[in-house]
């Protein structure tokens, strides 16, 4: 019979079994997890057997090879992504390339305007421009006769001063459109057919001066004639139809970034 004052006996006397199991789990793991970091051959990976085993004669299992390590870092932060810094490489690489463009094709602006007001050409020519393009504008007396297509000696003197101009830019231009246009009182000659014809050789006369020079790739040339169907003035008076008659240089800026971004 068991006294009344003797203590019983305390259950569960096997509990530090269950620590002991998750203690030797924990270490398995982490010897696990240093060999998934680790480059181990074959002899290597017996001696890690061994190890564990108790067969190995307490032989040491080198866990980490150094030059290994040196050669191939572990990525520790998986949110590290190289590829993406790649990409934030080059964007910003096409960022200063398109600060670059814009920084010419601003000079290609003011080196029109400067060179119309110092030659007092604002009665024949006007440039004005929106963010990516530049619009140089000669009027007919600029450069022909009326009803005439071809381009007078001295205007072509002119004409080849701008050319001088556009190609020290062109880097920063990804086409240069020229485009011939009339007011809307018809034609009918030897010559013209009607206003399209006249606006059509207008500006391809004006093309060939460019492509004379030498200076522009003709990849980046475009010749259209508009007739009388995009005026920019009343073709009811002598003034606007004079505005009308005209050639344009449509200069298009390079964009290496999508939808402007930057």
């Amino acid at each position: 019979m068991r006294r009344k004052d003797e203590p019983e006996e305390e259950s569960g006397g096997y509990n530090w079994m269950d620590t002991y199991g998750d203690m030797v789990t924990l270490l398995l793991c982490f010897f696990v997890l240093l060999y998934s970091f680790s480059s181990l051959n074959q002899t290597k990976w017996q001696e890690l057997v061994s190890a564990f085993t108790g067969s190995g004669g307490g032989a040491v299992v080198k866990a980490f090879d150094v030059a290994t390590i040196r050669e191939d870092p572990i990525k520790i932060d998986a949110m590290i992504n190289f590829e993406n810094r790649s990409d934030g490489q080059e964007q910003q690489a096409l960022v200063e390339m398109q600060e670059q463009i814009d920084g010419i094709f601003d000079e290609l602006y003011q080196r029109i305007l400067l060179y119309i007001e110092v030659n007092n050409l604002s009665g024949q020519m006007s440039v004005s421009r929106t963010e990516d393009v530049i619009i140089l504008r000669f009027n007919e007396i600029a450069l022909f006769d009326s009803g005439k297509a071809v381009i007078r000696p001295e205007s072509e003197e002119t004409l080849n001063h701008f050319i001088r101009i556009i190609a020290d830019n062109i880097d920063a231009i990804s086409m240069v459109d020229i485009e011939g246009h009339t007011d809307n009182v018809p034609i009918n000659t030897a010559e013209f057919k009607d206003n399209w014809d006249l606006s059509a050789k207008r500006a391809t006369n004006t093309l060939r001066i460019l492509l004379a020079s030498g200076l522009i790739d003709p990849e980046k040339l475009s010749v259209a004639g508009y007739g009388e169907y995009q005026p920019i003035a009343t073709n009811d008076t002598p003034e606007g139809r004079q505005l009308n008659r005209r050639v344009d240089f449509v200069f298009n800026k390079i964009k290496v970034l999508e939808n402007g971004e930057e």
